[in-house]
């Protein structure tokens, strides 16, 4: 064979493979046709796809340099061109979230975190342990050093009140649960694109002349969550205002 033209062809293949996986996972999980955590993982392997589509590109261009092969040199350089390609958007989509503690399940309150009811009984919660994991509350402070509970100037009927609107102004949340009794309001949310579910629970108490307003926020699944739920607290106390 010419050379570089087995290193072209599976450059160009490798190439073509890291897009289709990176769109193809990204649309199963946002029509919901297949597991939220699976279609992530496909997405996923557009990375070490990527990589080799362009680690063989470049050995495919070196020997076919020159005249040696024009057509394999094409070849290695298009595939080359769409893994560098994929591999920036995909690292680009996760860069924002570099650095965040390996943790899913944030609170503003670690002393005494809300504690999930209602989302508990779930059929898709049975089994889990829905404690806020001790171990968690030494990476959060570290890594969100000024997450915290807000203190408003009304009543905690009132506080419940407002507090339901913030949660119903966040993207792809819903409300599950109110209870004016206990001073709890219970949510879940649900990820634009690959529709991963986190469990929402928003404490209110009297403080003073006023209300304290606590939240938790925790994934169901992974190990880490790209800095989704503080985010997601961060949000709603801002709306909260």
């Amino acid at each position: 064979k010419p050379p570089g033209s087995l290193a072209a062809r599976w450059s160009l293949i490798f190439g073509l493979a890291a897009p289709s996986l990176a769109v193809g996972g990204a649309y199963l999980a946002s029509r919901e046709l297949a597991d939220p955590f699976i279609a992530f993982r496909i997405f996923g392997l557009a990375l070490p796809v990527g990589v080799l589509g362009l680690v063989i590109g470049w050995v495919g261009l070196l020997r076919a340099r020159g005249e040696r092969n024009p057509r394999a040199k094409r070849a290695s350089f298009a595939g080359s061109i769409l893994s560098v390609l994929t591999l920036s958007g995909v690292v680009g989509l996760g860069l924002p979230s570099a650095g965040f503690p390996l943790i899913n399940d944030i609170t503003t309150d670690l002393a005494d975190p809300p504690q999930f009811l209602k989302l508990a009984q779930l059929e898709a919660n049975r089994g889990r342990d829905m404690s806020y994991p001790q171990p968690f509350a030494e990476q959060q402070r570290a890594g969100y050093p000024n997450l915290e509970g807000r203190v408003l100037a009304v009543a905690p009927e009132q506080a419940i009140d407002r507090a339901r609107a913030a949660l119903e102004s966040l993207p792809g949340t819903e409300v599950i649960d109110v209870d004016f009794a206990d001073g709890r309001l219970e949510a879940t949310s649900v990820s634009r694109v690959f529709r991963f579910v986190d469990d929402v629970v928003v404490r209110v108490r009297p403080e003073g002349s006023g209300s304290k307003v606590d939240m938790r926020s925790k994934s169901r699944v992974g190990k880490g969550d790209l800095g989704a739920n503080a985010a997601r607290i961060e949000s709603f106390m801002l709306a909260l205002r």
